[in-house]
């Protein structure tokens, strides 16, 4: 019966403060110690409440360096984190113990990316459409449209992956769109 207790008012705005929460681990070796700071976006995802929002600001930044290379450069940066990802993923969900494990966020730096080409095209971007597009971002991994919502099912570090790269490749569409026939709006 006292899990079916409700929460005061405090406790329940105690819940939204910022925290670092780091689960019990099993021993790991090197190469896990290092899947694990790739996984969880160099410890982002540890932060309480809401860790792939947290990790989607460096993910952010992390677009905003990269795309300042020329293009075929970014481009292979991009393209690069994407094994890293798949591998640490994987590693991550085995030591976690669950599917898709929640501190594992390496998927949403990693698809940041294919969600903000458009912007390659366009520069520079207002300092108020960073944080629509943020918002946007969140909003899309949130809804996971179809096969996203699928693909998550897959093994390891691939289902942990491919499902933010095929949500962050529709938000590109969508702003690639917006781009193209709204241009003034960015």
């Amino acid at each position: 019966m006292a899990a079916c207790t409700s929460m005061s008012s405090s406790a329940r705005w105690r819940e939204l403060i910022p925290r670092v929460v780091i689960p019990r681990l099993p021993r790991m070796d090197f190469a896990e110690k290092t899947a694990l700071l790739i996984g969880t976006g160099l410890g982002c995802g540890f932060l309480k409440p809401m860790a792939p929002s947290w990790a989607s600001i460096p993910g952010f930044f992390y677009f905003i360096v990269v795309s300042r290379l020329p293009l075929p450069w970014a481009l292979a940066v991009f393209a690069a984190l994407l094994p890293p990802a798949v591998w640490s993923g994987g590693i991550c969900e085995r030591l976690l113990a669950c599917k898709d494990p929640r501190p594992v966020v390496i998927d949403e730096i990693a698809a940041v990316p294919f969600a903000l080409w458009p912007l390659l095209l366009h520069w520079p971007v207002h300092p108020l459409s960073w944080i629509i597009l943020f918002a946007v971002y969140r909003f899309a991994d949130y809804l996971k449209p179809w096969p996203a919502n699928r693909l998550q099912s897959l093994s390891g570090g691939t289902g942990i992956l491919v499902d933010d790269l095929i949500s962050s490749a529709y938000m590109g569409i969508g702003l690639y769109a917006l781009i193209r026939f709204f241009p003034a709006l960015l």
